[in-house]
Order: structure tokens, then sequence, then C-alpha cells
């Protein structure tokens, strides 16, 4: 099955906003899996959009709490693991990994100094052993109201760096965040929602999507060999995209900014989740030569 692009454009009001460059505070890291790690996926999506709705405005706040510093893949070493990320004050944290177990599958308390935190965490043997059947299980750490989400595996050998969709991009000023149009031999239904994640040093990378931080809405689309069906309305070869947006992200403070696309296809009746990154910039990947992650908004 091809992946290749589907045009969704997303507004992005900020003050000089450039792709990534040289820059204090800049993140250790891109943010890594989007919120519920593709463990919160949507039910079957139906009956498909008939048609391109209007645009959802969305603004993303001044960011609060805890967040990651970077794309985690926490390895267990037997049963213990540790976790890094920006914090404010002391605090406790629960870990959730829902394939795994219904309640919590490890908790702790840490100290936060200079805004940075490690939390060294214990699984029972029953879990680790349920992790390891599974190579890597996407988890939640919850900190109060914060949720941090990321990987933990049981694999000896770091996971493979997650690359960018062929040719989406998140453009920074003005910003559209483009969707892929992706494409399949056979039409398809798919499930597809976009996110942007932003870092200051002092919180770490928070996610924002449709609905607010860590909550996006699912869109029901078909594809199809030459891309989302409902873009291409009367067989038009260039993308009527649907818009996400506008977006305003704040300026000041040193603000990065990612964009990422998940899709879900329905095939059979299976869900066969995908993510990664898109370009930040005015092309996509491919075009690009050599994609970037990030829009900066000093």
């Amino acid at each position: 099955m091809r992946r290749i692009p589907l045009l969704i454009g997303l507004a992005v009001t900020a003050t000089a906003a450039h792709p990534a460059r040289a820059a204090a505070q800049a993140p250790p890291g891109p943010p890594g899996p989007p919120p519920g790690s593709g463990a919160n996926l949507p039910s079957s999506p139906g009956t498909a959009l008939s048609f391109v709705p209007p645009g959802v405005p969305m603004n993303v706040p001044p960011a609060t709490g805890p967040g990651l510093l970077r794309d985690t893949n926490a390895r267990l070493d037997d049963r213990r693991f540790t976790l890094r990320f920006a914090c404010q004050r002391d605090g406790a944290l629960q870990v959730r990994a829902p394939r795994i177990a219904p309640r919590a599958i490890a908790a702790t308390r840490f100290r936060c100094v200079n805004q940075r935190a490690t939390a060294r965490l214990t699984v029972s043997t029953r879990s680790a052993r349920r992790i390891a059947r599974r190579s890597s299980v996407a988890a939640t750490a919850v900190i109060d109201r914060a949720r941090l989400h990321f990987t933990l595996t049981s694999r000896r050998r770091a996971a493979a760096v997650k690359g960018f969709w062929t040719d989406g991009h998140l453009q920074c000023d003005p910003g559209f965040l483009v969707e892929p149009d992706f494409t399949t031999k056979a039409a398809t239904p798919v499930s597809t929602r976009g996110w942007v994640a932003v870092y200051t040093a002092a919180t770490g990378w928070h996610w924002f999507g449709t609905l607010g931080e860590n909550r996006g809405r699912w869109n029901a689309w078909t594809a199809t060999r030459t891309g989302i069906a409902q873009f291409h309305p009367d067989a038009s070869v260039t993308p009527v995209p649907w818009t996400l947006g506008p977006i305003s992200v704040p300026p000041g403070s040193g603000r990065y900014a990612v964009g990422v696309y998940e899709i879900v296809y329905w095939v059979g009746g299976r869900a066969d989740h995908q993510w990664q990154y898109v370009n930040a910039g005015t092309t996509g990947a491919v075009a690009a030569g050599s994609p970037t992650h990030y829009c900066v908004y000093p």
C-alpha cells in the first residue's frame, strides 16, 4: 500500500515564524508519537464525508505544566525504566498502558530541579512479560492534568527514527499544515487527524488538535489511487483541501512547532495506524531534499 500525500491547510497566526535555525533553548529532539500513540483509535468510520466541510479555527494557548523533551522510547531494563521531562515543581506520576492493563502499570514521585525531572519507575513482572510479547506499547505518563505520551519498549536496539510524509508540510509564515494526499491501490476508508506540537524550554512539548490540548477529532475520508476522493471533485488533478484553522500560535519565549499527521487505513475491517512528521517550510519533504522538523516563533 503506497502512502503519498493529502492537502490540508492550517493557517497559523504568529509573529516572525521561520523554519528551524540556530537559537537558544532549541528542543533536544522532535516530540515523537501524538496523543494516544496509536492506542486511542476511532471506531470504523462507516460512511465517509461526501464533501470538504468548513475549516475549524484553533487557538494554541501558552503551554503550562510538564512535557516531554524529545521523542522518548523508554526501554525496560528487566522491569525498570526512566522518563525525563520538563517540570515546574515536585510531584507524582502514574504510567498507563491500556493495551497492557486497565489500571496504572507504574507510579512514583519525582523532584523538579532547574525545570527538569527524571522519574524512575518499575513495572510488575506480569506487565514486563506482556510488554516483551509486544516488543513495544503506547504509554502515557499522567502528572496532575498533564498527559505525556511515549513508547515503552523491551527492545535492545533503539527504534527506527520516525520519518516524514512524502509532501505534507507545515508552512511557517503564513502558516499552513498540509496533510499528505494518501493513496491506496483500491478505494479504502481512512480516518485522519492532524496535530501541532509546541515546545518551550520551560514546558517541553505540548500537543494541540482541533479540540484543544491533547484532543483532536478524526475525519473520515475515502483514499483512492489518485488521492483522497473528496479532495478531487470532478476528478480534478489539483486537490481542494480541507483547512484546519486558522490556528493562532502565541509568539515569544522561543517557541518551536512541529506538524504531525495520523492516518488509519480500514482494510478488511481492521485498523492499520500510521503517523509521521510533516516538513517545516513551504515544500514537502521530498521536494525540499533535506526535511526539517521545526518552525520557530522567537
